[in-house]
Protein backbone atom coordinates (compact mmCIF):
# COMPACT_ATOMS: atom_id res chain seq x y z
CA UNK A 1 0.00 0.00 0.00
CA UNK A 2 2.91 2.50 0.21
CA UNK A 3 2.89 3.27 -3.48
CA UNK A 4 -1.02 4.31 -2.93
CA UNK A 5 0.38 6.78 0.02
CA UNK A 6 3.25 7.87 -1.91
CA UNK A 7 1.57 8.37 -4.97
CA UNK A 8 -1.26 10.12 -3.03
CA UNK A 9 1.02 12.73 -1.64
CA UNK A 10 2.33 13.69 -4.86
CA UNK A 11 -0.72 14.07 -6.69
CA UNK A 12 -1.66 16.44 -3.93
CA UNK A 13 1.50 18.03 -4.38
CA UNK A 14 1.43 18.65 -7.78
CA UNK A 15 -1.94 20.35 -7.74
CA UNK A 16 -1.12 22.74 -5.22
CA UNK A 17 2.13 23.54 -7.35
CA UNK A 18 -0.01 24.10 -10.43
CA UNK A 19 -2.74 25.93 -8.60
CA UNK A 20 -0.92 28.14 -6.60
CA UNK A 21 2.81 28.45 -6.69
CA UNK A 22 2.76 28.41 -10.95
CA UNK A 23 0.57 31.44 -11.28
CA UNK A 24 2.42 33.39 -9.25
CA UNK A 25 5.47 32.46 -10.99
CA UNK A 26 4.09 33.59 -14.73
CA UNK A 27 2.71 36.76 -12.76
CA UNK A 28 -0.80 36.60 -12.40
CA UNK A 29 -2.78 35.81 -9.20
CA UNK A 30 -3.27 32.42 -7.72
CA UNK A 31 -6.82 30.59 -7.46
CA UNK A 32 -7.21 31.24 -3.97
CA UNK A 33 -7.30 35.20 -4.77
CA UNK A 34 -10.97 36.75 -5.68
CA UNK A 35 -11.36 39.44 -7.99
CA UNK A 36 -11.12 41.92 -5.44
CA UNK A 37 -7.05 40.34 -4.86
CA UNK A 38 -8.06 39.07 -1.24
CA UNK A 39 -8.06 35.88 -0.56
CA UNK A 40 -11.28 33.57 -0.25
CA UNK A 41 -12.54 31.60 1.82
CA UNK A 42 -15.07 29.71 -0.80
CA UNK A 43 -12.06 29.56 -2.92
CA UNK A 44 -9.83 27.76 -0.38
CA UNK A 45 -12.29 25.36 0.20
CA UNK A 46 -13.06 24.29 -3.27
CA UNK A 47 -9.24 24.12 -3.33
CA UNK A 48 -9.09 21.88 -0.26
CA UNK A 49 -11.67 19.19 -1.28
CA UNK A 50 -10.29 19.09 -4.55
CA UNK A 51 -6.93 18.26 -3.88
CA UNK A 52 -7.61 15.67 -1.10
CA UNK A 53 -10.76 13.69 -3.83
CA UNK A 54 -8.74 14.44 -6.92
CA UNK A 55 -4.97 13.14 -5.30
CA UNK A 56 -6.94 10.65 -3.55
CA UNK A 57 -8.33 9.16 -6.62
CA UNK A 58 -5.09 9.47 -8.33
CA UNK A 59 -3.36 7.38 -5.67
CA UNK A 60 -6.05 4.77 -5.66
CA UNK A 61 -5.83 4.49 -9.40
CA UNK A 62 -2.16 4.19 -9.74
CA UNK A 63 -2.02 1.96 -6.66
CA UNK A 64 -4.59 -0.73 -8.58
CA UNK A 65 -2.21 -0.02 -11.91
CA UNK A 66 0.99 -1.35 -10.05
CA UNK A 67 -0.39 -4.03 -8.73
CA UNK A 68 -1.14 -5.31 -12.03
CA UNK A 69 -4.77 -4.58 -11.96
CA UNK A 70 -6.18 -3.73 -15.53
CA UNK A 71 -9.14 -1.76 -14.76
CA UNK A 72 -7.38 1.06 -12.47
CA UNK A 73 -10.49 3.36 -12.67
CA UNK A 74 -12.29 0.68 -11.50
CA UNK A 75 -13.27 1.70 -8.09
CA UNK A 76 -16.76 3.60 -6.28
CA UNK A 77 -17.34 7.09 -5.56
CA UNK A 78 -20.10 7.43 -2.95
CA UNK A 79 -22.68 9.38 -3.43
CA UNK A 80 -22.05 11.63 -0.30
CA UNK A 81 -18.54 12.31 -1.58
CA UNK A 82 -20.59 13.51 -4.75
CA UNK A 83 -22.78 15.46 -2.39
CA UNK A 84 -19.86 17.16 -0.44
CA UNK A 85 -18.24 18.35 -3.78
CA UNK A 86 -21.83 19.88 -5.17
CA UNK A 87 -22.13 21.43 -1.55
CA UNK A 88 -18.80 22.64 -1.87
CA UNK A 89 -19.10 23.86 -5.62
CA UNK A 90 -22.48 25.19 -4.94
CA UNK A 91 -21.51 27.60 -2.10
CA UNK A 92 -18.61 28.88 -3.98
CA UNK A 93 -20.51 29.61 -7.37
CA UNK A 94 -23.10 31.39 -4.68
CA UNK A 95 -20.77 32.94 -2.68
CA UNK A 96 -19.34 34.83 -6.60
CA UNK A 97 -22.62 35.66 -7.31
CA UNK A 98 -23.32 37.64 -4.12
CA UNK A 99 -19.71 38.82 -4.50
CA UNK A 100 -20.05 40.12 -7.63
CA UNK A 101 -23.40 42.28 -7.22
CA UNK A 102 -21.87 43.88 -4.18
CA UNK A 103 -19.05 45.17 -6.07
CA UNK A 104 -20.66 46.34 -8.95
CA UNK A 105 -23.91 47.94 -6.60
CA UNK A 106 -21.80 49.52 -3.53
CA UNK A 107 -17.97 49.09 -5.03
CA UNK A 108 -17.19 51.97 -2.23
CA UNK A 109 -17.94 50.31 0.48
CA UNK A 110 -16.16 46.84 -0.76
CA UNK A 111 -12.75 45.99 0.74
CA UNK A 112 -10.29 45.35 -2.41
CA UNK A 113 -6.52 45.19 -3.57
CA UNK A 114 -5.18 48.09 -5.84
CA UNK A 115 -5.20 46.78 -9.25
CA UNK A 116 -1.25 44.50 -9.45
CA UNK A 117 -0.70 45.30 -5.89
CA UNK A 118 -2.87 42.16 -4.44
CA UNK A 119 -1.28 42.00 -1.11
CA UNK A 120 -2.71 40.66 2.48
CA UNK A 121 -2.35 37.60 4.75
CA UNK A 122 -3.67 34.08 3.94
CA UNK A 123 -6.14 34.44 7.37
CA UNK A 124 -7.45 37.58 5.79
CA UNK A 125 -9.88 35.31 4.29
CA UNK A 126 -11.62 35.07 7.63
CA UNK A 127 -12.04 39.05 8.13
CA UNK A 128 -15.04 40.88 7.49
CA UNK A 129 -15.00 42.07 3.44
CA UNK A 130 -16.83 45.67 3.64
CA UNK A 131 -17.68 48.63 5.30
CA UNK A 132 -14.95 50.13 8.03
CA UNK A 133 -14.56 46.80 9.77
CA UNK A 134 -13.13 44.96 6.94
CA UNK A 135 -10.12 43.71 7.05
CA UNK A 136 -9.86 44.09 10.95
CA UNK A 137 -12.65 42.49 12.25
CA UNK A 138 -12.92 38.52 12.70
CA UNK A 139 -16.67 37.25 10.33
CA UNK A 140 -18.25 34.88 12.33
CA UNK A 141 -19.96 33.02 9.79
CA UNK A 142 -16.73 32.36 7.73
CA UNK A 143 -14.99 31.66 10.84
CA UNK A 144 -17.65 28.99 12.10
CA UNK A 145 -17.38 27.28 8.23
CA UNK A 146 -13.63 27.54 7.95
CA UNK A 147 -13.22 25.24 10.97
CA UNK A 148 -16.00 23.14 10.51
CA UNK A 149 -13.99 22.41 6.91
CA UNK A 150 -11.04 22.22 8.37
CA UNK A 151 -12.27 19.32 10.79
CA UNK A 152 -14.36 17.28 8.79
CA UNK A 153 -11.61 17.12 5.93
CA UNK A 154 -9.05 15.99 8.44
CA UNK A 155 -11.80 13.22 9.40
CA UNK A 156 -11.96 12.05 5.94
CA UNK A 157 -8.34 12.23 5.77
CA UNK A 158 -8.22 9.94 8.57
CA UNK A 159 -10.65 7.97 7.58
CA UNK A 160 -9.28 7.39 3.52
CA UNK A 161 -5.73 6.41 5.64
CA UNK A 162 -7.95 3.92 7.48
CA UNK A 163 -9.61 2.26 4.88
CA UNK A 164 -6.31 2.02 2.50
CA UNK A 165 -4.77 0.64 5.97
CA UNK A 166 -7.25 -2.27 5.54
CA UNK A 167 -6.49 -3.24 2.58
CA UNK A 168 -3.78 -5.73 1.65
CA UNK A 169 -3.75 -5.55 -1.72
CA UNK A 170 -3.96 -2.11 -4.18
CA UNK A 171 -6.26 -4.43 -6.75
CA UNK A 172 -8.86 -4.83 -3.83
CA UNK A 173 -9.46 -1.20 -3.62
CA UNK A 174 -13.32 -0.94 -4.12
CA UNK A 175 -13.68 2.60 -4.04
CA UNK A 176 -13.37 6.44 -1.93
CA UNK A 177 -14.32 5.88 1.60
CA UNK A 178 -18.47 6.97 2.43
CA UNK A 179 -18.98 10.51 4.14
CA UNK A 180 -21.06 10.27 7.18
CA UNK A 181 -24.88 11.27 5.90
CA UNK A 182 -24.41 13.47 9.76
CA UNK A 183 -21.09 14.84 8.38
CA UNK A 184 -22.84 15.90 5.46
CA UNK A 185 -25.66 17.65 6.79
CA UNK A 186 -23.18 19.15 8.92
CA UNK A 187 -21.57 20.75 6.37
CA UNK A 188 -24.56 22.15 4.62
CA UNK A 189 -25.97 23.79 7.96
CA UNK A 190 -22.49 25.58 8.05
CA UNK A 191 -22.40 26.49 4.60
CA UNK A 192 -25.93 28.06 4.61
CA UNK A 193 -24.61 29.83 7.58
CA UNK A 194 -21.59 30.74 5.69
CA UNK A 195 -23.80 31.90 2.88
CA UNK A 196 -26.06 33.77 4.78
CA UNK A 197 -23.64 36.11 6.36
CA UNK A 198 -22.70 37.36 3.18
CA UNK A 199 -26.40 39.26 2.96
CA UNK A 200 -25.99 41.87 5.52
CA UNK A 201 -23.86 44.82 3.91
CA UNK A 202 -21.95 47.02 6.16
CA UNK A 203 -21.44 50.82 5.65
CA UNK A 204 -18.22 52.88 5.81
CA UNK A 205 -15.30 52.85 3.91
CA UNK A 206 -12.82 50.32 4.03
CA UNK A 207 -9.05 51.64 4.90
CA UNK A 208 -6.59 49.87 2.32
CA UNK A 209 -8.46 50.35 -0.92
CA UNK A 210 -11.86 49.72 -2.35
CA UNK A 211 -13.29 47.85 -5.05
CA UNK A 212 -14.53 50.93 -6.14
CA UNK A 213 -10.64 51.67 -7.12
CA UNK A 214 -9.86 48.50 -8.07
CA UNK A 215 -12.32 48.96 -10.77
CA UNK A 216 -11.19 52.16 -11.80
CA UNK A 217 -7.51 51.60 -12.85
CA UNK A 218 -9.32 48.40 -14.79
CA UNK A 219 -10.88 50.46 -17.06
CA UNK A 220 -8.02 53.24 -17.21
CA UNK A 221 -5.76 50.28 -18.39
CA UNK A 222 -8.74 49.11 -21.01
CA UNK A 223 -8.19 52.85 -22.38
CA UNK A 224 -4.91 52.68 -22.74
CA UNK A 225 -5.00 49.29 -24.53
CA UNK A 226 -7.89 50.98 -26.25
CA UNK A 227 -5.80 53.83 -27.21
CA UNK A 228 -2.67 51.90 -28.06
CA UNK A 229 -3.29 48.61 -29.45
CA UNK A 230 0.38 47.77 -29.77
CA UNK A 231 1.52 49.35 -26.03
CA UNK A 232 1.80 47.38 -23.12
CA UNK A 233 0.33 48.71 -20.13
CA UNK A 234 2.95 49.55 -17.27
Amino acid sequence: MATTFWAWIVSAAVIVLLAVVVPSRLGTQNVLRDARGRYSLSRVQVMLWTVVLLSLISGMAFGRFAAGQVDVAGFQIPDQVLWLLGISVGSGVVAVAVKVAKSTTRPESVAAYPLGAEGGRFWEMLTVEEGASAGKSIDLAKFQNFVITVLLVLLYVAQAVSALKAVDNPAGIAGLPAFSDAFLVLLGVSHAGYLLGKVPSPAGTPEGGTMAQRLAAVAAEADVVKAAPGAQPA
